[in-house]
């Protein structure tokens, strides 16, 4: 006979009945909430690919951790539509700021009202003033109340940056997506005699032809080693 599985409890919540969603949160009453954006990533990768990247390592952490996944929430500000000077201006959706920020506040509430302890927000897009305001709202949150605590991060915040670094469609993202949803990059998009850029290929950061699942893999490993470390520190400290 096979030993019972020694993973926690997790589930998408979104695909669970109330009791199901019950027993989960009485074990791990922890809320992961993807936070994406649809938005221009060149040739080479997905609109989604913020959105993707976030879920995928949402669930990654809750079946680690334990807790219940969030759907995710696909409201940026700040995307590639706003760049100036650059060639691609389709397939960016861009919201305002002012929304962004009711929503962010919003998702708190209800999810405090679920009462959670912890909502783990990863910001898969952090174009700015975008990612400072979901922190603002996190932060603005915590201070009114003690019962749940808000979490805002991105992946890169939580990785040494001998590892990996802030990007756009680059190494960093690309890779990640190779691990968690190989079908959404064709690396044979990208251009082949130079070197790509944000104003032509929608490349911020060290190239994304030197992408793989195999440093998605690395990257995603060490995300969740700090990810992790945060949730504990946060439930210690409340």
């Amino acid at each position: 006979m096979s030993s019972p599985s020694t993973n926690p409890a997790w589930g998408l919540y979104e695909r669970l009945m109330p009791t199901e969603i019950e027993a989960i949160f009485d074990q791990h009453p922890i809320a992961y909430l993807p936070w994406g954006a649809l938005e221009y990533h060149g040739k080479h990768a997905s609109v989604g690919l913020d959105s993707l990247k976030a879920q995928g390592l949402c669930v990654k952490l809750a079946q680690q951790a334990g807790g219940l996944v969030i759907p995710t929430v696909n409201v940026a500000a700040n995307t590639m539509k706003t760049v100036p000077d650059i060639k691609h201006t389709r397939h960016s959706l861009n919201f305002s700021e002012e929304l962004l920020r009711l929503l962010a506040k919003e998702y708190f509430e209800q999810l405090a009202e679920e009462k959670f302890r912890i909502v783990f927000t990863l910001c898969g897009h952090v174009g700015q003033p975008h990612y400072d305001i979901i922190k603002e709202e996190a932060k603005k949150f915590n201070q009114s109340q003690s019962s749940t605590r808000i979490i805002a991060t991105s992946e890169t915040d939580l990785i040494s940056e001998d590892i990996v670094v802030v990007n756009h469609a680059a190494l960093g993202e690309v890779s990640f997506l190779m691990h968690t949803d190989p079908d959404c990059v064709d690396l044979s998009r990208l251009p082949q005699d130079r070197v790509p850029t944000l104003e032509d290929d929608a490349v911020w950061g060290p190239d994304p032809r030197e992408s793989s699942a195999d440093k998605g893999r690395a990257y995603t490993e060490a995300f969740l080693e700090g990810a992790q470390k945060l949730i504990a520190d946060t439930l210690a400290q409340n």
